[in-house]
């Protein structure tokens, strides 16, 4: 490879490292939520409520790449207890359950995004 190109894509991996890193830290290096299926849920959760169509239980499961449903389901449940993720009953007979994310998910991720923007602008400059 040209020492450019392998320059170019060193920087571009500690960009990509520093995504990682600073997912990270955005959830206090808890290691239950440094995964690809959180990352899946939490941002899928958070760009359906912005786009008006919160998910339903069943899609935000459908989100997650991998796991049982019932392992999926116990994600949901965690973020829920930790504060990241609501559930909300809706229809007439309220069996439909909606998944959006919490105002302390919201500005961690809005956080996180705008860091990590900004980190990639840098590599790509």
């Amino acid at each position: 490879m040209e020492s450019r190109d392998t320059d170019e894509l060193i920087v571009w991996a500690q960009a990509l490292e520093a995504y990682a890193r600073d997912w990270d830290e955005t959830f206090e290096k808890r290691p239950g939520y440094f995964t690809q299926e959180f990352w899946y849920l939490l941002v899928g959760c958070m760009i359906a409520n912005w786009n008006g169509r919160p998910m339903t239980m069943s899609q935000a499961c459908q989100q997650m790449k991998s796991g049982s449903n019932r392992t999926r389901e116990e994600r949901i449940k965690r973020a829920v207890d930790d504060g990241f993720l609501v559930k909300e009953r809706t229809g007439d007979d309220g069996r439909t359950a909606l998944v959006r994310p919490t105002p302390k998910l919201e500005a961690l991720m809005v956080g996180h995004l705008r860091r990590t923007r900004d980190i990639i602008r840098t590599a790509l400059g």
